[in-house]
């Protein structure tokens, strides 16, 4: 099984989008943080943590977006999901 993760941003303004955590967003988030992406989650977690992988993934589809901070002023909630995929059979 191959474990994905999604989070679903919901803005102030009832719109809401949900973006992948691809390979390069994870590196991202641990370069940043210092720490792995589980571990933060599993031990070390802060809502930081949860709203910047958020905008990270935003950014990385290509979307504009705001400095962090200011991006934040814009977010109602983050939700963050594992989806579980079967591995290709040609794998």
């Amino acid at each position: 099984m191959n474990v994905r993760w999604k989070v679903t941003l919901t803005r102030d303004d009832g719109t809401s989008d949900t973006f992948p955590v691809r390979p390069k967003t994870i590196v991202a988030f641990e370069r940043h943080f210092k720490t792995g992406l589980s571990q933060a989650f599993v031990k070390e977690q802060k809502s930081e943590h949860l709203y910047w992988l958020a905008w990270e993934s935003e950014r990385a589809t290509g979307n504009v977006v705001k400095p962090f901070d200011q991006w934040l002023d814009t977010v109602e909630m983050v939700d963050i999901k594992t989806v579980s995929a079967p591995l290709d059979e040609t794998a």
